[in-house]
């Protein structure tokens, strides 16, 4: 009996490390794209994505309540208050759901319960990845699914295609617009958001000049591949991460971060910036592409009309705010937008959606205020652990890889104004966010209890 404790004790030991955790995301961010590149070999889409994403999730909640029923007394985050509030009211918002065909019978791009599961435990196995070492290699990670994306969508910017992309077909290959392996270039556009800010982040920051070289290169090419899929939410993600450059650089310059370091961070900036600008004319002038979607932000804002904003975003949206008094504690259903259309009985829309196309309105209408607020509550907390991680990081190379997440982050949260989540791409932001959100430069609850305690 005793042996089979310890046995049990140590395989629980085992689950709940940061080995674990960091196994866990990896296997996650590498079978993503894999098993895409063979789904797509069998004519298949989203098949294998929200089951690996599933899997993830049922292993990760049944370790994260491991964690704290064997170690008791274990130090308590906001991180960790917060997934457990969101677990909860997103099982909530799936039993109350208004309709269980619809948030229990999805496929596709469709979010299950379980995808949230594994969303919410891949933000909670980023929090324990502290070593430096693990840190990078999951940044690497990050680099192996951008050369596999990018090299998908930029052979479709010459017309090869690994397989006919599934949402907007005639449009997406008339005029060969980016996609990767994620089947619609809007979704594409948004995970570019986050691989280009991550190449381009280790080119800014890297000490070694063979790897700025590189990531010089992969950027660029992943560059060109988001405007290659003319996803104008991309733009926003882009424009957010360069503000937040940006204001790193000033940071560090009133901060008096080594002079000659940041002189040639700069110097790289403004060779990043160049290289944009080259990218951006060969596409608008060699590609032909732009124009169009520039024509179409000029039309759409010149008629003053909301609902047409941002491709009829603003009927999307209208829909789902009228949607809110009646279901503000828990949402209409998990999952569930495509319902708001017909609360009416009398309306006739001419278009419904799955989604909010806006992942905050989404949350809102979906699962409810309290969901929303729990939400943009991590963000904000992230937001300001992982500014302190830069301030306070012991080691210049955390310093450096906690820059680059953030820029991940902040240009994410830009896009996702426009965008919706899926499950072949959000996987990709909750690791992002985990990683911001380290448990060492969280405060954890009974802090400053602990700390007035040892002066006194």
């Amino acid at each position: 009996m005793q042996e089979t404790k310890a046995r049990i004790s140590r395989f629980l030991e085992l689950i709940t490390s940061e080995r674990f955790y960091y196994g866990l995301i990896l296997t996650v961010m590498i079978s993503l794209p894999i098993t895409e590149i063979f789904d797509e070999l069998h004519s298949n889409r989203f098949v294998s994505q929200p089951i690996i994403i599933e899997i993830a999730g049922y292993i990760g909640v049944f370790s994260i309540f491991a964690h704290f029923l064997m170690h008791k007394g274990v130090k308590v985050y906001l991180s960790d208050l917060l997934f457990f509030v969101m677990l909860i009211i997103s099982i909530l918002s799936a039993v109350f759901t208004k309709n269980k065909d619809a948030t229990f019978g999805g496929f596709y791009y469709d979010e299950w319960l379980s995808n949230f599961f594994g969303y919410f435990s891949l933000m909670f196995a980023g929090t324990f990845i502290e070593d430096s070492k693990l840190r990078k290699n999951i940044l690497k990670a990050f680099v192996f699914v951008t050369l596999i994306q990018t090299s998908a969508a930029a052979l479709q910017t010459i017309g090869i295609f690994n397989v006919e992309v599934y949402y907007d077909p005639d449009v997406a290959m008339e005029r060969k617009r980016s996609y990767g392996l994620l089947q619609h270039s809007n979704w594409y556009g948004g995970l570019s958001v986050l691989l280009y800010a991550c190449t381009s982040g280790i080119y800014l920051f890297t000490k070694s000049k063979a790897t700025r070289n590189i990531m010089f290169a992969v950027s660029m090419v992943c560059f060109y591949t988001l405007l290659s899929s003319e996803a104008r939410l991309a733009w926003v993600g882009v424009a957010a991460y360069l503000f937040f450059l940006a204001v790193s650089i000033i940071v560090m310059k009133l901060k008096g971060y080594d002079k000659d370091k940041l002189r040639s961070i700069v110097k790289r900036f403004a060779l990043m910036i160049l290289g944009m600008a080259a990218v951006t004319a060969f596409v608008i002038l060699v590609c032909g592409k732009l124009i169009e979607r520039i024509q179409k932000t000029s039309s759409e804002l010149s008629t003053h009309s909301a609902k047409s904003i941002g491709s009829n975003r603003g009927y999307i949206w209208k829909y789902g705010i009228d949607a809110v008094p009646d279901n503000w504690l828990l949402g209409i259903g998990l999952d569930n937008y495509r319902d708001v259309f017909y609360l009416d009985p009398d309306n006739k829309p001419f278009f419904t959606q799955g989604k909010g196309h806006n992942e905050y309105l989404h949350y809102l209408v979906t699962q409810g205020v309290f969901q929303l607020a729990a939400y943009l509550t991590l963000l904000f907390h992230a937001a300001v652990t992982g500014t302190r991680t830069v301030i306070h990081a012991e080691k210049e190379e955390d310093r450096l890889v906690e820059w680059v997440l953030l820029g991940m982050f902040f240009g994410y949260i830009a896009q996702a104004m426009f965008n919706s989540s899926v499950v072949n791409v959000a996987p990709y932001f909750w690791i992002t966010l985990g990683m911001c959100l380290t448990k060492k430069h969280q405060r954890w609850f009974g802090y400053r209890k602990e700390k007035k305690a040892q002066k006194a």
